[in-house]
């Protein structure tokens, strides 16, 4: 029989968020902010070949977090979607309010309807003209969508050695506290962005640039596409 006839709506909802959770707590958090030049976005991700940011379109990228799985899925069905729309109409009508509206529906229907969600939470950013009108949509596991400015941070759930207490937007409110973030350097950027992750490590690693991944939609890059992906060398001058 259906374990939905022998649990309350609201008990159901809130097994499915814990699994979602628990998922995420096992990965790592990203973190994307404005800097002078565009957006920057950062992840501890020890592989260097399954990326956990990646271009979407033009001047827009994709990061996920939680199962890999899932938000690979999700950045294909998206791909997809700015393809088809770019192709139909034009790309200058490829934006990511549509996108992360796409991410909405499909993630809210699979939360709402199915007795597993998907366990992700996943940003859809797009650069503009000047900063202020940068995009910045983060969709959780349960399909809503929350539009940030200057900074946006997934994965921000953690739970403590032997507790199962959860703790949560522990870098949001350290990076809250901090002046002129989102108007600062490259470099600047990625120093305080990189402090910020190493707040929340548990374990005994060392954030270094071997470890991390790092994107930014730069404005200055003179072509439509602004996606770079920031390679381990120029890390270690900005830290230098």
């Amino acid at each position: 029989m259906d374990i939905a006839n022998f649990i309350s709506p609201k008990q159901l909802l809130k097994i499915k968020s814990d699994i979602a959770e628990e998922a995420i707590i096992r990965a790592n958090p990203i973190i994307a902010a404005n800097y002078q030049d565009g957006i920057m976005v950062i992840a501890e991700n020890p592989t260097t070949t399954l990326f956990k940011i990646t271009e979407l379109y033009d001047r827009i990228v994709f990061a996920g977090t939680g199962v890999y799985n899932d938000y690979e899925k999700l950045r294909r069905s998206g791909v997809q979607y700015a393809d088809v729309k770019g192709f139909t109409y034009s790309r200058s009508d490829v934006k990511a309010k549509s996108i992360a509206g796409e991410y909405s529906r499909i993630l809210g229907d699979i939360f709402s309807t199915q007795h597993t969600p998907m366990e992700v939470e996943i940003l859809v950013l797009e650069l503009s003209e000047n900063n202020e009108n940068n995009a910045m949509y983060y969709i959780p596991y349960t399909g809503s969508i929350i539009e940030e400015r200057k900074i946006a941070v997934i994965g921000d759930i953690y739970k403590e050695p032997d507790s199962d207490v959860k703790k949560k937007n522990i870098i949001r409110e350290h990076l809250n506290t901090l002046e002129n973030i989102g108007n600062l350097d490259m470099t600047q950027t990625f120093r305080l962005l990189k402090d910020a992750l190493s707040t929340v490590k548990t374990n005994n690693s060392i954030l270094t640039p071997e470890n991390i991944e790092l994107v930014v939609l730069d404005r200055k890059i003179n072509k439509d596409r602004k996606f770079r992906r920031v390679s381990i060398e120029e890390m270690k001058g900005m830290l230098t």
